[in-house]
């Protein structure tokens, strides 16, 4: 993509990609992209575009859109740079930025899980309080005496985590990732026909809902990071085109099924978000299957679908971040037995490190024929070597040929963080710490979400926070950076880039201030034990 604005030379080694064996295809990247950005964050875009109206809403929305098209089509171009191919986001940071930028998107890839599973523990609690709430009316209990307390329900959410987190790894439940899929599409999609049907109301207004002038100001920048939350799907990019056959080149598959899922999703959200507003006017709530009016058991299986999506959303992010602590202890475990002279664990290690470089050069030799066989380290003259930024598998020879086949056949990807420690195996490779180190450092982390999220069960907010801090560094500048570093654009272009980057970062600092104030604001009315009642 923009090979016209490129002044640097060709710094791909080979025009068509490194050829390998995945089964990753156009249809299944922009399957995977499509539902990646579609989820909880299209539930408070009514809102969102409530408060700014019916102008600057929709050219909002357009604008986030056509910015994260661009900086997603860049992202895609800097997957494989002189011959290296960057199978994670860090990679590529690290790789055409240097080390401390790679610390520094592994941060805000960290901050980004823990906000978001803080804001899905959120969804969930108060899902769960109004599937009781309604359960309650269809039995007749009075409202009074329906157990239906949104911080008992987060507490009780949180407890299933507690449980569902100690699955060794994602590996063994691929279905939770399917299950998340069917449940998001159909929740969105009932916000977005309920929305459709009641559009004939014709309610809103050019200037928004109303407020003073001070909470307006506020709403309207916090809205700008509802809106970025929404559009935050670029930490899982460089991981779907990790999954993609070559040939075609990766990045010329990617970038077409960009292209297909972003502006689907895109017209997805601007229906959603054009119905509901229309729909409810002054009385869109920041949670829209809230408001909207509709055949009661829709309304209650939507909200089934929330919880289910919420679970299975809160495990997906969750296990990078397990992967990431547990990785240290294993590390430390691994140092302190070679103190001590215990040779056991270091030995076991460093067979299945054998294994793994066994396993891999018997897939290299399978992938080799008679017209591309060349003697090790050997490449094209004048081209360097084809190489690839990643750490070695360290899971047995089954195990690796079983994940291997697991992977090809789905076209899996898997997200990742850069704070792991490489120098022992994953937790998705089959090293796993001893369960009760692992029932500590999982549920201490599920403990801190869910406390977090009773005493402040902002659902609208804390989209609004995570959006407003991750979407700038992780979806705009790291990709334009990385883009500008590897092929030195000039010109209109050049300024084009820098004008997105300045536009987006001032929207962020300001959506970042707002979401704070609003939460802040918020919080000082909210009592913990007396929230009662569904999402707003």
């Amino acid at each position: 993509m923009f090979e016209n604005q490129r002044t640097a030379a060709l710094v791909d080694a080979n025009p068509n990609g490194i050829p390998n064996l995945k089964k990753g295809t156009l249809f299944t990247g922009a399957i995977h992209i499509f539902c990646g950005i579609v989820g909880a964050g299209v539930l408070a875009l009514p809102q969102s575009l409530g408060w700014l109206g019916w102008v600057a809403g929709p050219l909002l929305l357009i604008t986030f859109y056509i910015t994260s098209l661009i900086s997603s089509w860049l992202l895609a171009d800097c997957y494989e740079v002189d011959g290296v191919e960057n199978g994670r986001y860090h990679d590529i940071v690290k790789h055409i930025l240097g080390l401390k930028w790679a610390y520094v998107v592994s941060t805000f890839q960290l901050v980004n899980i823990f906000l978001i599973d803080i804001a899905y523990t959120i969804t969930a609690g108060k899902a769960m309080s109004t599937l009781a709430l309604t359960a309650c009316g269809w039995q007749g209990i009075a409202e009074g005496d329906c157990f239906d307390t949104t911080w008992a329900m987060t507490v009780i959410f949180g407890g299933v985590q507690i449980v569902s987190s100690q699955v060794p790894n994602l590996e063994s439940a691929w279905w939770v990732s399917f299950i998340g899929v069917l449940t998001s599409l159909f929740y969105a999609s009932v916000a977005l026909v309920l929305g459709m049907i009641h559009a004939k109301n014709h309610l809103g207004s050019v200037g928004g809902l109303s407020a003073s002038p001070i909470n307006k100001a506020f709403n309207v920048m916090g809205s700008l990071g509802a809106i970025g939350f929404a559009y935050s799907f670029s930490t899982i990019l460089v991981e779907i085109q990790d999954t993609l056959k070559q040939p075609p080149k990766a990045s010329k598959t990617m970038s077409n099924a960009i292209t297909i899922s972003v502006t689907g999703s895109f017209l997805f959200y601007f229906l959603v978000a054009i119905g509901g507003y229309a729909s409810l006017g002054e009385d869109v709530p920041g949670y829209i299957l809230a408001g909207l009016p509709g055949p009661q058991w829709v309304i209650f299986v939507s909200n089934l679908c929330v919880l289910l999506h919420m679970w299975s959303a809160y495990q997906i992010f969750a296990h990078p971040m397990f992967d990431t602590l547990e990785s240290h202890v294993k590390a430390f475990m691994l140092r302190r037995a070679k103190a001590r002279g215990d040779t056991e664990l270091p030995a076991r290690v460093e067979e299945l490190k054998r294994a793994s470089m066994a396993a891999k050069t018997n897939t290299a030799d399978a992938k080799a024929t008679p017209m591309d066989a060349k003697p090790p380290g050997a490449g094209a003259e004048g081209q360097p070597q084809l190489r690839r930024l990643s750490r070695v598998s360290a899971m047995s020879t089954a195990a690796s040929q079983g994940l291997q086949r697991l992977s090809q056949n789905a076209a899996m990807y898997r997200v990742s963080t850069g704070f792991v420690n490489e120098t022992v195996p994953s937790n998705e490779e089959h090293f796993l710490l001893p369960i009760w180190q692992r029932v500590i450092i999982r549920s201490c982390y599920v403990v801190v979400t869910t406390i977090i999220a009773v005493v402040m069960p902002f659902f609208g907010q804390m989209a609004g926070l995570v959006g407003a801090l991750a979407f700038f560094p992780l979806t705009i500048f790291f990709p334009i950076e990385c883009w500008r570093r590897v092929y030195k654009p000039k010109g209109w272009f050049n300024i084009m880039l820098a004008s997105i980057e300045v536009f987006m970062g001032l929207v962020s600092i300001a959506a970042t201030i707002a979401s704070v104030r609003n939460i802040i604001n918020s919080w000082g009315s909210f009592k913990i034990f007396g929230s009662t009642g569904g999402i707003h």
